[in-house]
């Protein structure tokens, strides 16, 4: 779905308390790399964030959306498994540059990060690159939460009531072995519990 929104305002007054905005380094090396492809087409994995996709849309060429937070909500409430979420990504291979994830990760189990990995490894071009947030454990919120995506790189968080998503830490190591299929060019953690992981399809 490729989308065109507005830009509404919210209040963030919601957000747990150690969800302190922060500075991504990520993003900005991310739109650095993107910036290499003359015609980068991006693939977000949602929740959908109005601020986020005209973020993007201003830097790349197309911006596609497919909210696999909401899919998986819905599937589980059905007692479906995550693999049918991800039929919903039939995108011909070689599809984007690049792929935001966002903390998808932190609600899956390792079994369900390797399948999506598979296929955001099919679905991204030779030196596509993937972006992944993640929280570490004593600082992972009750509840989901999307990145959204301010000037100059700083990141806000905001509430997502209607998703109803487990969580699960994956160390470092864990982490490193779920991602094995990509090339990691960078990671950071930040004091406020962030975990970033920028990725290249080498």
């Amino acid at each position: 779905m490729l989308v065109t929104p507005t830009v509404p305002v919210y209040d963030y007054s919601h957000a747990e308390p150690s969800l302190s905005a922060y500075t991504s380094m990520m993003f900005k090396l991310y739109f650095q790399n993107l910036a290499k492809f003359s015609v980068a087409e991006v693939l977000d994995v949602g929740p959908i964030c109005n601020e986020n996709i005209v973020h993007f849309a201003q830097r790349v060429k197309r911006v596609y959306v497919c909210d696999l937070f909401l899919r998986w909500s819905r599937n589980r409430s059905k007692g479906l498994v995550f693999e049918k979420v991800l039929e919903h990504l039939d995108d011909a291979p070689g599809s984007f540059d690049g792929i935001n994830l966002w903390d998808l990760i932190d609600h899956l189990k390792d079994d369900d990060i390797s399948r999506l990995v598979k296929r955001c490894h099919a679905l991204l071009v030779p030196g596509g690159m993937v972006s992944i947030t993640s929280f570490e454990k004593q600082w992972a919120p009750a509840k989901t939460y999307s990145f959204v995506i301010k000037d100059r790189y700083q990141v806000a968080f905001r509430l997502q009531h209607h998703l109803d998503l487990p969580r699960y830490f994956h160390s470092n190591r864990i982490m490193t072995s779920v991602l094995s299929k990509f090339r990691t060019v960078k990671s950071f953690i930040y004091r406020n519990g962030v975990r970033e992981f920028l990725c290249r399809n080498d």
